[in-house]
């Protein structure tokens, strides 16, 4: 009997010693997620582009000649900048300042002749002045007077006649000049040359594109929102943008244009083409029209309010907090939300530990978890691609 009461004593110190184990030792360890306190901040409203946008440039030219003839000269290259007025190219002008020296020529001699006309018609009428006043004491006779009046009035035609004929050849020295001036091709407005199309030697015609100039100073963004924000946006809204070869970098702008119609061509979800002037930042890289950028417009924000990453709110009503070692489902309600944060108004307190990590498999409602050591928190300058999870 006592044999049978020790042995069963043993048994039950081995059944308590194996749920002991259980209970400790071998028990899963907590899940580790990552978690984000509840704090105050600043969110916002916004909406973004539902397809990349493509900055642009609102000066963008291509010059061409306004003249027929050959390059001669091309001084500013692909890459260099212009100031407005300076010669982009140069067509053969030989011919040109030839007609140019001619005009002038031929204005020197319709000066001198027009100032001999004047000299002479000045002559003329004094002469007619001395015979009328002896005409008047009648020491001249009807004749010599009558052939002083037609000499004087000869002379002032004929002075009339080479003033003209001066006029006529300051007009033809400005033709001439202008035609000179149109031998050269120069920049509309302060830009970069981005483009050449002919080469020295080549033969252009009137019209023909030869350079593109675009100015940097009035960069834009133009991009397509979907048509469901369209009730929502207006022109003069603040706005954001990205751009992809310089992830993490904002240029702040300022939405400009609104389009009237949407765009509904087959195959494709119907858009609406926003512009969003971008702000001139000298400390950030200079943007290159034709880049892939994205755009954020603020529709609305409210500061010192509690908020939570909005990747931890589950279907936009719940969400996972960390109590006691386990994973707690609060309900919550939601106000103003972006990619990045979304506001509490109820349901959470300053201070609680929303769980973000929620597609980390075995994280759900009553699971064991524990905070891991990181604890990323959204950047909320960054503006995500539109349609990034």
């Amino acid at each position: 009997m006592r044999r049978s009461l020790r042995w069963w004593l043993i048994g039950a110190g081995v059944l308590v010693l194996a749920f002991g184990l259980r209970a400790t030792a071998c028990r899963p360890r907590p899940i580790e997620v990552e978690v984000v306190r509840v704090s105050r901040g600043r969110v916002e409203d916004a909406v973004t582009n539902s397809q990349a946008g493509t900055v642009k440039a609102r000066l963008r030219a291509r010059v061409g000649a306004e003249r027929a003839g050959r390059v001669a000269a091309i001084p500013r290259r692909e890459g260099a900048s212009a100031k407005k007025g300076e010669t982009l190219l140069q067509l053969d002008a030989s011919t040109a300042t030839t007609q140019l020296e001619a005009a002038e020529r031929d204005l020197e001699a319709a000066r001198s002749a027009a100032e001999a006309a004047r000299a002479t018609a000045t002559l003329a009428r004094q002469q007619y002045d001395r015979t009328a006043s002896l005409f008047k004491s009648n020491v001249v006779s009807q004749g010599d007077m009558d052939q002083s009046k037609s000499q004087m009035e000869s002379a002032e035609a004929e002075k009339n006649g080479a003033e003209a004929r001066e006029r006529r050849a300051q007009t033809a020295v400005r033709l001439a000049q202008d035609e000179l001036d149109h031998m050269k091709v120069v920049a509309p407005f302060d830009g970069i040359v981005s483009q050449r199309m002919v080469e020295v030697g080549e033969s252009v015609i009137p019209g023909q594109p030869v350079l593109e100039l675009v100015s940097l100073d009035h960069l834009y963004v133009s991009a397509p929102l979907d048509e469901i924000d369209i009730g929502r946006v207006k022109e003069g809204l603040p706005a954001r943008v990205t751009l992809d070869p310089y992830r993490g970098r904002v240029w702040q702008g300022v939405l400009t244009r609104v389009s009237p119609v949407v765009n509904d061509l087959k195959e494709q979800n119907r858009t609406l083409d926003v512009e969003v002037e971008m702000k001139p930042d000298p400390a950030a890289p200079q943007p290159k029209p034709g880049t892939s950028a994205d755009v954020e417009i603020v529709l609305d924000q409210r500061d010192n309010v509690l908020r939570v990453p909005t990747n931890a709110v589950i279907e936009g009503k719940r969400v996972m907090v960390l109590e006691n070692g386990k994973a707690v489902a609060k309900p919550v309600k939601i106000g103003l939300k972006n990619w990045d944060w979304s506001e509490i108004t109820d349901g959470l307190k300053d201070g609680e530990s929303v769980i973000t990590s929620l597609d980390r498999q075995g994280v759900k409602e009553g699971a064991r978890v524990a905070a891991g050591k990181g604890r990323a928190e959204p950047d909320s300058t960054h503006v995500r691609r539109a349609g990034a999870p």
